[in-house]
């Protein structure tokens, strides 16, 4: 087995071209301008008006900023209580910015992954002894940056991207290029920011389980990987605290559950449902399945996603990382044993994290990062089977012939975008009809998106949903008494809003009917015009007035 050494990276070399260039570092200067130009072409790209969007990421800053939460009961449902840090960002941003200039910022946010993927795949390559060129490495961070889900965030104020960014940021930041293992302080900062990752979205804790496999296997020494679980360990609570500290204390003490509603069986909360729930559209029957589950869904993406598409990266880098722990154990007298410790720990955590994400969610967006790693884990397999492959003159040529393939295979996933009417427009508008919804309640109505209407009314009206998403309806079980007393305040006139669609419209009015005994009248619906507006979906304000019943 070679010793633990590695040498610091190389000079930047004079070369003929980027094909025969060393894989060296990249100037900031350089970076900053491809963030730049992301940006401008992120702000380019038709807003994205998907579900969620519409949904919560725009109320749910809204709500904070303005103090509505003792105010409005669920107007984005069960969404309404996730923890909105990220949406108070985006709804500054919203509320001071024009919408270009807004899908600008996120769109260079979106495009630190390149960076930090480049960074990654070269610190891996190193490690191995390959010598891949430049244009080799950036032609396999592309590979990886243009993955089917990177495509429908362009432009989006969703907190994916930037959560898979810093995934990988703290990812490079445990692969050193200038020593063999981490300092204490590098495993600490790359914690912390997983830690704030899952404070500020629980669904990263799939991201977490990757990095606390990763972490133990790729430090020497049981003394040395004490101290590092350790530092992790603090680290991580803090980062926890940080973005999520606040949110849960107030959750808590609200509803006495720090995550409301999720949970409610552990921590009894007496709004929260008395039986556990999930989104179980997804999920495969068992371990079986989800080991097998990446094969099957490569070809039917509706599996795993509302609508279908089609991208084999993951399925590549699933293959990789098995192809990694067998060169560990095959090839260890012949490669450098910290190449053969870091094939180990990335190639273990990715298999165990798709198996993991498979039985928790099985929801595409929410494994976007290892998505992503998947050309960076077939180049590092590469490269500790055969390294020298990457000195060879093919090698670049063959990596943009696999980034070009790779292009033109994925098929990328029905997402609702809506055109910019303007250069200097807001990033979201909408008009109401002349009447007066001064302390009124207004129900958003129905399983499609409504909560981002919120800020158009009146200060004094109260805002809340009905009948919502069927698989989400048991996590307000208990909660919904307090909706129920809200809609028969006779002091308040009440107004339904529904999206009318092909068949979302009657099946909605049926449920309000059915469930709540809500009725109105359709001829005197008028409708919202909003700049999420497509052809076949517009919103429509109703009033609506219970029955006896």
């Amino acid at each position: 087995m070679h010793d633990e050494t590695m040498s610091l990276d190389s000079p930047v070399q004079s070369r003929a071209s980027l094909l025969d260039k060393p894989a060296d570092k990249i100037s900031w200067r350089w970076w900053a301008l491809w963030l730049v130009g992301f940006g401008v072409f992120s702000m380019m790209a038709p807003r994205d008006a998907s579900f969620d969007v519409a949904h919560y990421h725009l109320h749910n800053g809204w709500s904070v900023l303005n103090g509505r939460m003792g105010q409005d009961l669920a107007p984005a449902e069960l969404h309404s209580f996730l923890n909105p840090v990220w949406q108070v960002f985006v709804w500054l941003l919203v509320d001071t910015l024009p919408g270009r200039l807004v899908g600008f910022l996120l769109g260079a946010l979106q495009g630190l992954i390149l960076p930090a993927l480049y960074a990654l795949t070269r610190r891996l390559m190193h490690r191995a002894d390959a010598t891949p060129s430049q244009m080799a490495v950036l032609a396999i961070s592309l590979a990886g940056f243009t993955a089917e889900g990177m495509f429908g965030l362009l432009s989006s104020v969703r907190n994916d991207a930037v959560c898979a960014a810093a995934f990988l940021g703290a990812l490079v930041m445990i692969i050193p290029s200038d020593r063999a293992q981490p300092s204490l302080l590098r495993f600490g900062l790359a914690s912390l920011l997983m830690g704030a990752l899952v404070g500020m979205k629980l669904t990263n804790s799939v991201y977490v389980l990757f990095f606390a496999l990763a972490v133990p296997l790729l430090v020497t020494g049981w003394r040395m990987r004490i101290n590092v679980l350790a530092v992790c360990a603090v680290s991580g609570l803090v980062g926890i605290l940080v973005t999520g500290g606040w949110w849960a204390w107030y959750m808590y003490q609200t509803f006495e559950n720090p995550i409301f509603p999720f949970m409610n069986t552990f921590f009894e909360g007496p709004l929260g449902p008395d039986t556990p729930f999930r989104d179980d559209r997804y999920v495969p029957s068992g371990l079986l399945g989800a080991v097998f589950r990446p094969f099957v869904f490569l070809f039917d993406g509706e599996m795993i996603n509302e609508d279908g598409f089609f991208d084999p990266r993951l399925q590549l880098g699933y293959l990789a990382s098995f192809a990694l722990l067998a060169a560990a154990i095959w090839k260890t007298s012949k490669m450098p044993a910290i190449a053969a410790r870091t094939a180990v720990a990335f190639g273990a955590a990715f298999i165990f994290t798709i198996i993991a994400w498979g039985l928790m969610f099985s929801i595409a967006r929410y494994l976007l990062a290892i998505w992503i790693l998947g050309p960076t884990f077939v180049a590092y397999a590469l490269a500790v089977w055969k390294p020298e492959i990457w000195s060879a003159k093919y090698a670049p040529h063959a990596s943009l012939g696999a980034l070009a393939l790779l292009f033109v295979v994925t098929q990328p996933s029905e997402l609702r975008r809506v055109a910019w009417s303007t250069w200097t427009g807001p990033y979201i508008e909408a008009e109401l009809p002349e009447r007066d919804f001064a302390n009124a309640t207004i129900a958003f109505s129905g399983g499609y998106p409504s909560a981002f209407l919120s800020s158009f009314f009146p200060e004094s009206a109260r805002l809340t949903h009905l009948v919502p998403q069927v698989w989400s309806a048991p996590a307000l079980a208990n909660y919904n008494y307090q909706i129920r007393d809200l809609i028969r305040d006779p002091s308040r006139d009440l107004y339904v809003v529904i999206v009318d669609t092909e068949s979302h419209w009657d099946e909605a009015r049926e449920r309000l009917r059915r469930d709540e005994n809500v009725v109105f009248d359709e001829a005197a619906c008028e409708r919202i015009y909003t700049s999420l507006d497509s052809p076949g979906v517009e919103w429509k304000i109703c009033p609506a007035e219970v029955t006896p019943g």
